[in-house]
C-alpha cells in the first residue's frame, strides 16, 4: 500500500500533477461536447434548408400549412 501512496503523492507534486490531468481531461471533454453540439446544429439547419429548398422546386406540392403561410 506504501507503494500506491508514494505513487499517488509524486514526491510532492501530486497538487500539480493531478490537477494538470484534470484540466486537461476537462478541457478535452468540453471540446468533445462543443463539437457534438455544433454537429447536431449543423444537421439541423441542413434539414431545414434542404425541405426549403425542395418547397422552393417548381412542381413541388406544398403541404396545406404552407399554403395557408
Amino acid at each position: 500500500m506504501s507503494a500506491l501512496a508514494d505513487f499517488l503523492s509524486m514526491d510532492g507534486y501530486a497538487v500539480y500533477v493531478w490537477v494538470s490531468y484534470g484540466l486537461s481531461l476537462l478541457g478535452s471533454a468540453g471540446l468533445v461536447i462543443l463539437a457534438v453540439n455544433r454537429r447536431r446544429a449543423a444537421s439541423a439547419r441542413l434539414a431545414r434548408l434542404e425541405a426549403q429548398e425542395a418547397a422552393l422546386k417548381p412542381g413541388a406540392v406544398l403541404n396545406a400549412d404552407e399554403d395557408a403561410a
